[in-house]
């Protein structure tokens, strides 16, 4: 195949570039106004002060969640991956254990499967006598907290 291309003389070629100019600028306008559209405050400018959200605080004697059949495969594969892959970093590791995970075939799984189904039954047992427990101690203890700050 043959390929022919216009030679452009010095007039045409500034003017072109200048319809290029205008075409990008208008581009430009049109992304500015969908991004001002974009957000919260539609059409009102922000003062400059962000909100901080109050994260509620985690109760420290709650219990603590169960882990998944994967949390237990890559707790017993990690330290072997890393001897493997000594120059690995942390998410490069997480990556190939979701890769052995995948290609773990289900009797392999099972082992681990075992163990968060053990955990999860841990877990619900702790839940349910923490929540007995919180809801015999009478709630006026979170109110002398807040107080005294």
């Amino acid at each position: 195949m043959f390929f022919f291309c216009k030679v452009m003389s010095d007039s045409e070629s500034s003017s072109s570039s200048s319809e290029e100019e205008k075409k990008t600028k208008k581009q430009v306008k049109k992304t500015k106004s969908k991004d001002e559209g974009k957000g919260k405050g539609k059409g009102k400018k922000d003062s400059g002060k962000k909100k901080k959200e109050t994260k509620k605080k985690k109760d420290e004697d709650a219990p603590r969640r169960y882990l998944s059949a994967f949390i237990y495969f890559s707790r017993e594969y990690r330290p072997i991956v890393k001897v493997e892959n000594p120059t690995a970093g942390f998410g490069e590791i997480g990556a190939i254990l979701g890769q052995k995970w995948g290609a773990c075939a289900a009797e392999d799984k099972k082992k681990y499967e075992k163990l968060a189904t053990e955990d999860k039954k841990r877990w619900e047992a702790e839940k349910k006598e923490y929540e007995e427990k919180k809801k015999a101690q009478p709630e006026s203890s979170s109110d002398s907290e807040s107080s005294s700050d």
